[in-house]
């Protein structure tokens, strides 16, 4: 967690640093390029926080929930089935199940490709009203 935050820092330290060049582009350039950054930094505070609150559920929920059996994992075919995919698909659901959280945040999803469109057109709206 520590790494996300000192990396959205220093993102948002090259970002101020930077305005001065910003303010030399003309007015679509400039919009463009600040509605790009700010929506790719909101789409990963969304998708830090995501991965923060799943996975500190599943550190808890680990200690608790009882395996699934082996028929019940769909699997890859050729894949091996072991405890620990067990016991990590029993705790996905128990978490989907009890709070409410869909996703497991391990790799990008369409919905966050989603999510940063439509923070790239809200953001790109905004720096373009204040640009007036």
């Amino acid at each position: 967690m520590l790494v996300y935050l000192v990396t959205i820092a220093i993102g948002l330290l090259g970002l101020v640093s930077a305005i001065s060049y910003f303010l030399a582009l003309e007015l679509i350039a400039r919009v463009v390029l600040l509605g790009l950054i700010s929506s790719i930094f909101a789409t990963l505070a969304v998708h830090i926080a995501g991965r923060t609150f799943f996975w500190s559920h599943m550190a808890k929920v680990v200690l608790f929930v009882i395996p699934k059996k082996e028929g019940e994992v769909a699997v890859e075919k050729g894949a091996t089935v072991t405890s620990l995919l067990l016991l990590h698909q029993a705790c996905i659901e128990y978490i989907r199940k009890n709070y409410k959280i869909v996703g497991s945040f391990d790799a990008a999803r369409m919905w966050e490709i989603e999510l940063w469109l439509l923070f790239f057109v809200g953001f790109s709206l905004v720096w373009l009203a204040l640009s007036f």
